[in-house]
């Protein structure tokens, strides 16, 4: 159970960043979209799932410096598009369910 919600969770990341016109989105803003979709999250576990979709290439993480340490800006792939699109299975990111 906990296995799904958290792939789950992971394929609601990569669906929030595609829903943006340039495939791109800030962690922090990310975060706040996530956590709005309903899933438990908080920044150390994003951080934590951006790097495991980074590593099947899913995301681009470009890391960025700021006033508190660092800034991530993350970057949907063409492998996370067709995960979000339901066209490529992933292990350890969920499968969009067809309507």
């Amino acid at each position: 159970m906990l296995e799904s919600i958290i792939e789950d969770r992971r394929l609601r990341i990569l669906g929030c960043i595609a829903e943006m016109s340039n495939h791109m989105l800030n962690e922090d803003v990310l975060l706040r979209a996530v956590i709005a979709t309903g899933r438990d999250t908080d920044h150390d576990l994003m951080r934590d799932d951006l790097t495991f979709l980074e590593k099947r290439s899913c995301v681009r993480v470009e890391k960025l410096p700021c006033a508190d340490g660092q800034l991530w800006k993350v970057v949907l792939t063409p492998t996370g598009q067709r995960a979000v699109q339901g066209e490529q299975t992933i292990s350890g990111v969920g499968r969009r369910l067809t309507s």
